[in-house]
């Protein structure tokens, strides 16, 4: 197979790529069904999830709506709330994710409401279904992403990304910046770069996750046919699932691979920029982190304007608790592309959505962006609003 793949045309490789991407994008779209249905291909939802289809939280690839209603609930899809313990694992009884679907038969989670605390999202539960949590378990409201352009991340080695690293600060600048690790098969490591903890080193692994949480269909790297279901949920459990055979996946990894295929085709978003935003946004140490663009492995360069390395970013940003690999405040430093689109279509900023433009995501930024933060501050109001008006045009 691999000898034919070299052989054929290059023409003929970028049809079948193109294909896959076409493939890809429909299953994106996709509305899941439970089952058992009379189309084995889309069935296996839930027990538990929080969407029918991915396109329902990422929109054209984009960001999730983070908009709240009067009562402080979620008007729409696209901000979830995640649980998770200091040893990484996932509540006892409720998992990793406090699912807000179930299918008929199977007891609800519960769903939750937010309030706002001194512009703090701070989650609640509503009528949980399962009793309280775990006094260890801890919760932290997590958005949806803008996955567009994201996936050409896998083109940068990550040499490129280590050389970024400054743990000790040998420059002086404040920024530390390290990159998540995990461990190969082969004995090395690899470099996380998806996700708000950079959790994920390829786009497989964070699409299985998000098959797994968001939808409940199990995976190859994620081969749980009831989704974050745990045996304490035992008629989640015992719920019917969509595998066309013991121990087969719901979703195979051809249809695993021609999603990926899909996320790596998605367009970097194109941002008005311009030379004196640049250069307010350099001076200002927003750079630093948010580098402009990264050079991928066959001397390209993807323009993102992060350099996936976790930061810590102060107490005000911190969630409850950090995790094996990522402390409570650090966090991934979020790409910047998009965000015209974001701010255009009313979603919120962060992690969790709290704020509703580039200023007031600013100046919630603390620990090693402190010190930009603190430039920002001191700026003119005109260069202020060009460096606002460059970084709303990306």
């Amino acid at each position: 197979m691999v000898l034919a793949a070299l052989l054929m045309p290059a023409s003929v490789l970028a049809d079948d790529a193109r294909l896959d991407a076409a493939i890809g994008k429909a299953l994106f779209e996709r509305p899941w069904v439970p089952a058992p249905s009379s189309t084995r291909a889309n069935d296996g939802l839930g027990p538990l999830f929080d969407a029918r289809s991915c396109s329902a939280c990422h929109p054209a690839g984009g960001a999730g709506a983070t908009a709240l209603d009067a009562a402080g609930r979620p008007e729409a899809l696209g901000l979830v709330l995640a649980l998770f313990r200091t040893d990484g694992g996932g509540d006892p009884v409720y998992g990793h994710r406090l699912e807000t679907m179930t299918l008929p038969g199977v007891p609800t989670e519960g769903s939750f409401t937010v309030t706002v605390d001194k512009g703090r999202r701070l989650p609640q539960i509503d009528s949980p279904g399962y009793g309280p949590l775990d006094p260890a378990t801890h919760m932290s409201l997590r958005a949806a992403p803008d996955l567009r352009g994201r996936g050409k991340l896998e083109l940068v080695d990550d040499a490129a990304i280590l050389a970024l690293q400054d743990p000790e600060d040998r420059d002086g600048d404040g920024v530390r910046g390290r990159a998540r690790r995990f461990p190969t098969p082969e004995g090395g490591s690899t470099v996380g770069r998806f996700g708000w903890k950079a959790s994920h080193p390829t786009l497989a692994g964070q699409a299985s996750e998000a098959f797994a949480l968001d939808l409940g269909l199990s995976t190859p790297l994620r081969p749980e046919p009831w989704g974050d279901c745990t045996e304490a949920q035992t008629a989640c459990r015992n719920a019917p699932h969509g595998r066309e055979g013991e121990g087969e996946p719901e979703i195979s990894q051809a249809i695993v691979g021609r999603l990926v295929s899909y996320l790596r085709a998605l367009k970097v978003p194109a941002g008005a920029g311009g030379a004196e935003g640049a250069r307010l946004f350099a001076a200002t140490g927003c750079a630093a982190c948010h580098r402009p663009a990264l050079q991928t492995r066959d001397g390209g360069t993807v323009a993102l304007f992060t350099d996936v390395l976790l930061h810590d970013m102060g107490e005000g940003l911190a969630d409850p608790s950090g995790v094996p690999g990522a402390a409570a405040a650090e966090w991934r430093t979020a790409p910047l592309a998009g965000i015209s689109s974001m701010l255009e279509r009313g979603t919120g900023l962060l992690h969790d959505g709290r704020a509703a433009d580039v200023a007031e995501a600013v100046r919630w930024h603390g620990g090693e962006a402190s010190g930009a933060r603190a430039r920002f501050e001191t700026l003119g109001a005109a260069d202020r609003a060009r460096l606002i008006e460059y970084v709303s045009s990306l």
